[in-house]
């Protein structure tokens, strides 16, 4: 009897010296791809050499205002592009009616509901539609009436 109270004894300090900072037990989950793990509690733990990549789950602090960084330098360099790509379509002989119409279907969805979109135009929406989706990942199940109403107000 004697023996199994001291084996008891120290599993009860071995748990104690295993568990997180915080005093929060581990889930048996492993880490996942950014090196990082919650706890039962809902707190993250990261490795010190934890990497960005996992959106929307334990990742390492600073990551998601990286992400933010990068896509407005994505988006300033479509914004240049274009911008650089109509000047040069308004110096290589355009005449000024047809560069106002140019610049007038370049204007948001908003102010002209009908109409096609240029390449660049298209290819814009599909970078803002990720952004949006990597910070609501709920909206992606919703219907796209849905979304836009939600984005809308």
């Amino acid at each position: 009897m004697r023996g199994l109270t001291f084996l008891g004894v120290l599993l009860g300090l071995a748990l104690l010296l295993v568990s997180p900072p915080g005093g929060g037990s581990v889930s048996a989950a492993t880490p996942n791809k950014c090196g990082c793990y919650k706890d039962t509690a809902g707190t993250c733990f990261c490795a010190k050499k934890g990497k960005c990549g996992c959106p929307g789950d334990c990742e390492p602090k600073g990551c998601e205002q990286q992400r933010d960084k990068e896509i407005q330098k994505e988006i300033e360099a479509e914004t240049r592009k274009a911008e650089a790509s109509q000047s040069r379509r308004s110096s290589a002989g355009e005449d000024k009616e047809s560069a106002k119409v140019e610049r007038e279907s370049a204007k948001p969805a908003a102010t002209a509901p009908h109409g096609k979109m240029s390449a660049a135009q298209a290819k814009q929406l599909a970078k803002l539609i990720d952004v949006y989706l990597a910070d609501h990942p709920d909206a992606r199940g919703k219907p796209l009436e849905d979304v836009r109403n939600d984005v809308g107000r």
